[in-house]
């Protein structure tokens, strides 16, 4: 019930608007800044950023190749957003100190892939937008590079739906969740396709390989018995949702989890998102600590509060201002325009048609 209101809560005037989010007519909704400007930075027609590739088989048995995917950024209710308002109050000047969100703060995230139906059999229905995404490599051991983008709009399909809420109750100030479409639902629409995988409310800290060996299960998360029977159904190599039984989502690092990803979000540190290659168990703990909201994964550093695209994004800006300093910049994301593009007249004109083509298969 908690991620079904979750859900409903966020795809509210959404859906129905394709996530333009400026158009929903019920509450105010915005993008994360800066985050047009990296490797992985936001193509042109709705905005979406570049994720993590999913390995070849991880998912499906019939994933023969790496799976592109990409995300509808993440949403800010504005009533919430005061505090990143604060830090862009001058977008020539951000001002980052330790950040700490309100409680009801609801962030969400929509993750596309390009996926096919025989590729992830579950995908059957799923709603459509249009995306100017990576090259697919030729071989199907090749990872796509998020810089080299194609010159036209393609498809990608609803497979995942993350949330985050502010909570004091739950030991990490935050309650992450995450979503699977299964194709196999009832439902009219495809976006009420989404099953829950989970929710968790920290990060299990005494939770250590060996005890998981021993058959102890997270008592900090709730996982979803019938989203596992999809997951094993589609006979993918991935051993569990996240490191150890504990949450995340499909198309995520299953050696990590929700929580402790968005752990590392802080100003200068910039740990990775995962634990190192080679760690021992004692070491992979430290990313599996029940920091509480407000405080940074590093001692000393400044927190941005579990909120990975306030660092990226910050980051993207110093380095982008850096290089303004005393030369021209031009930017690193080229995104190449075919002859067809040229003839639109306008890079608005090409995103408006896409746009109203967002797709909700039944």
């Amino acid at each position: 019930m908690h991620c079904a209101v979750i859900k409903d809560y966020c795809f509210e005037g959404n859906v129905n608007n394709g996530f333009v989010v400026q158009k929903n007519p019920i509450r105010d909704w915005y993008h994360a800044s800066w985050m047009h400007w990296s490797d992985n930075g936001r193509e042109p027609v709705n905005g979406l950023t570049f994720e993590r590739p999913v390995p070849p088989f991880e998912l499906s048995k019939t994933q023969g190749r790496y799976l592109q995917s990409w995300a509808c950024g993440i949403i800010m209710l504005l009533v919430r957003a005061t505090t990143f308002g604060k830090i862009w109050a001058n977008p020539n000047d951000p001002k980052w100190q330790d950040v700490k969100f309100p409680l009801g703060t609801c962030v969400f995230k929509v993750l596309m892939t390009d996926a096919t139906d025989s590729e992830i059999p579950c995908m059957k229905g799923s709603p459509a937008m249009q995306a100017v995404i990576a090259k697919q490599p030729l071989s199907p051991d090749g990872m796509p590079n998020g810089m080299e983008r194609n010159a036209e709009a393609s498809e990608v399909r609803l497979l995942q739906v993350d949330f985050a809420v502010r909570d004091d109750r739950a030991p990490i100030g935050w309650v992450f969740g995450t979503f699977m479409y299964d194709g196999s639902q009832k439902q009219k629409t495809g976006w009420d396709r989404m099953i829950p995988v989970g929710i968790t409310w920290g990060n299990d800290p005494e939770l250590t390989q060996e005890m998981a060996k021993a058959g102890i299960k997270p008592q900090e998360a709730w996982i979803n018995l019938e989203v596992n029977s999809v997951r094993s159904s589609l006979g993918g190599t991935r051993p569990s949702w996240g490191w150890n039984g504990r949450l995340n989502g499909p198309v995520d690092n299953y050696i990590s989890a929700c929580a402790s990803c968005h752990a590392v979000s802080e100003k200068n540190t910039h740990p990775s998102m995962v634990p190192p290659a080679g760690a021992n168990d004692k070491q992979k703990m430290k990313w599996f600590r029940n920091i509480p909201a407000g405080a940074p994964f590093t001692p000393g550093d400044v927190s941005g509060d579990y909120w990975l695209q306030l660092m990226m994004g910050y980051s993207n800006y110093a380095i982008w201002n850096n290089a303004q300093k005393g030369m021209w910049y031009r930017t690193k994301l080229a995104i190449p325009f075919s002859k067809t593009r040229k003839e639109a007249g306008s890079l608005e004109a090409k995103r408006a048609p896409l746009r109203t083509g967002i797709r909700n298969n039944k």
